[in-house]
Parts: C-alpha cells; sequence; structure tokens
C-alpha cells in the first residue's frame, strides 16, 4: 500500500527555514489563536450551564 502523505526530510542545503522573525511570529500567532479558541469554547460551554 502506498503512502498518501510522503514525509519530506530536512533541506539539504543547509540552510535555515526563514528568519528567526517570521518563525517566532508565526509560533505567536499559532500560540495567540490557540488560547482565544479554548477561551471562546470554555466560555460557551460555560454559557449552556446558565441556560437550563
Amino acid at each position: 500500500m502506498t503512502d498518501l502523505i510522503e514525509p519530506e526530510g530536512p533541506d539539504e542545503t543547509g540552510r535555515s527555514a526563514g528568519p528567526l522573525w517570521k518563525r517566532l511570529a508565526w509560533f505567536w500567532g499559532i500560540a495567540i489563536a490557540s488560547v482565544t479558541i479554548v477561551a471562546a469554547t470554555a466560555y460557551i460551554l460555560r454559557g449552556f450551564l446558565f441556560i437550563g
């Protein structure tokens, strides 16, 4: 059976993935989005307690 997704190894040229500020911006963007989604879900679930 063939894999649907083929793994890709590291870049063999020795270059970095990109500038540090861009990688950190992605990290902080994903972190803030995750916290926002978890908080919104918690408040929605908490709101269900007060409905009944």
